[in-house]
């Protein structure tokens, strides 16, 4: 806001995940004379620099938490935490730029307006970085999963192979198997059984690799 020789600058603090978007506004009042007033500890252009070096350091832990999300979902939280950061730094800038076309004799104001440019610039690749990753840390899931998916199946199919083998046999001995232990043991014809139970199986089992190929 620029009236009769006064500029105030409304602009509110980085957001944070524990504000739950509510945002704490930092005004800055530029008088006349040049001197300035601010509603924050720091006072006058101090409270300027201090509010950029905030906006700095945010963006600053968002490129380090880039480096450590090593999951799908570490990523998307840092990401949902960029998007807030990227877009309060671009109103920021905004404001800049105004307060810089309304008072161009001011240095204090250029150089914050220039300060404001490359915490947008910041901002803007760590955003990108984190959606990079997101991406990234997707796909290396989705190849994982793929993966056990496929030794899962390798296994079943080694499993398949087994039962084809052995399931003759095993009705044979399920339908003997009624029969006392020491009585089928001494009927001539087991051997026969289990022999023809043991090559039915084989037929099957070469039945099931041709069809599979």
């Amino acid at each position: 806001m620029d009236e009769e020789g006064h500029l105030l600058l409304i602009l509110h603090e980085p957001p944070t995940p524990a504000d739950e978007e509510v945002r704490k506004p930092v005004l800055i009042w530029v008088q006349p004379d040049g001197t300035a007033k601010s509603n924050q500890p720091a006072s006058g252009w101090a409270a300027l620099d201090e509010h950029l070096a905030n906006y700095r350091k945010a963006i600053h832990d968002l490129d380090d938490a880039v480096d450590v999300a090593s999951t799908p979902r570490a990523a998307f939280e840092v990401v949902k935490r960029c998007q807030p950061l990227l877009r309060s730094t671009r109103n920021l800038l905004a404001v800049l730029e105004e307060a810089r076309d309304a008072r161009s004799d001011e240095r204090r104001l250029l150089v914050a307006r220039d300060a404001a440019i490359a915490l947008e610039r910041a901002i803007d690749l760590a955003t990108g970085d984190a959606k990079a990753s997101m991406d990234f840390t997707m796909a290396v899931n989705a190849e994982a999963q793929a993966r056990a998916s496929y030794e899962a199946g390798m296994e079943a199919r080694r499993l398949n192979r087994l039962a084809a083998f052995f399931f003759p046999l095993a009705t044979l001995v399920a339908v003997f198997g009624m029969n006392p232990p020491a009585e089928v043991m001494n009927t001539p014809w087991v051997g026969a059984v289990v022999g023809a139970g043991i090559g039915v199986g084989f037929l099957v089992w070469l039945s099931v690799l041709r069809r599979k190929k």
